[in-house]
């Protein structure tokens, strides 16, 4: 049986964390070894981690400085000892078969790499939405050219993408080391995870795709993807030109002026008084200032409008003919 390493990155998550870690204690697969990386918190989740690592020899403990999260996981694959590795946020939770699910995909089917869905949960655990994918295999080329493009976003003419995170995936730790892989920042990019992907899939050779929606993803008031950032909107374009550069052909590049729109509208919906703290007349300018930003007027001129739904036809539309007034009184009406 082969040990499989899950990283934990901690910060700040004292209210979740002993629901997290009791969950990955209670695999059905046994040989695990759980890496918990405390960065830097400074509530009582350090000491947490380590009652909970004096208590199950299954458990390792890192300390050390606030750097974030990609640095966080950088840490905990520098000692992991397992041949696959697997990654979990602080605040969420795993069902008790998640990995016996990605394990056995991975020996049934001689796999490198495997990738299940999620229930998205209530800070108290009730499921509000569940992402389930269609199984399948890809391999050689088809693991860059179909299933890494899916990861940038959905076709313009239908929902096809597949979650870029990297909770619920089995990844090769000969694949991470022989190619010396780690995380940047999400202070450098809003999402580090996607960069990630975008240089591990180089070099898988067979992934699978499961039906399996045992992760949890918890949604609280204070996960990364809900915090107010003032940068957020800069960050969303910096992410999409990095994007650009390393999937430039033109299928890819669709799928990421898709996913461009979609994180277009967290910016503007970022931007209501009652979350930024803006007056409305900064909030407004703020709105224009996306609206007339130069990467949003170049995508929406190049996007293949008549090929996309109504409201998302709307939405461009809107962007298109720069109709402020219109984006910010359906932005605090909740309907961007």
């Amino acid at each position: 049986m082969d040990l499989v390493s899950v990283i934990v990155p901690v910060y700040n998550v004292e209210k979740y964390l002993d629901d997290c870690i009791q969950s990955l204690l209670a695999q059905t697969y046994e040989n695990i070894e759980l890496i918990l990386v405390d960065d830097g918190s400074n509530d009582s989740s350090g000491r947490t981690c380590d009652e909970i690592a004096k208590k199950d020899s299954r458990v390792r403990v890192i300390h050390k400085e606030n750097a974030g999260l990609g640095f966080a996981r950088n840490s905990g694959l520098e000692i992991a000892k397992g041949k696959y590795v697997t990654f979990i946020d602080s605040d969420d939770r795993a069902d008790k078969d998640l990995i016996s699910q990605l394990m056995d995909a991975v020996k049934n089917d001689a796999v490198d790499t495997c990738i299940g869905g999620f229930k998205r949960i209530s800070e108290n655990g009730t499921v509000e939405f569940t992402e389930k994918y269609d199984c399948r295999i890809y391999q050689n080329n088809e693991v860059y050219d179909e299933l890494f493009a899916r990861m940038l976003g959905s076709a313009a003419d239908k929902h096809d993408a597949i979650r870029m995170s990297v909770w619920n995936v089995l990844y090769s730790m000969d694949i991470i080391r022989k190619n010396d892989l780690m995380f940047p920042s999400e202070r450098e990019f809003i999402s580090e995870d996607i960069i990630w992907d975008s240089e591990y899939y180089k070099y898988a050779q067979k992934v699978k795709i499961i039906d399996s929606t045992a992760y949890n993803y918890r949604i609280t008031p204070g996960s990364l993807t809900q915090k107010f950032k003032p940068n957020r909107f800069e960050m969303v374009c910096k992410l999409y030109e990095e994007l650009c550069r390393i999937g430039n052909d033109k299928r890819k590049v669709v799928r990421l002026q898709r996913q461009f729109f979609v994180n277009i509208r967290v910016c503007l919906r970022q931007e209501k008084s009652s979350i930024s703290g803006k007056s409305k007349h900064e909030a407004r300018e703020r709105i224009k200032k996306i609206v007339y930003s130069s990467t949003v007027r170049k995508i929406v001129a190049e996007y293949p409008i008549k090929d996309i739904q109504l409201k998302q036809k709307v939405f461009l539309i809107l962007l298109k003919y720069k109709m402020v007034d219109v984006i910010v009184l359906l932005n605090n009406l909740g309907s961007i």
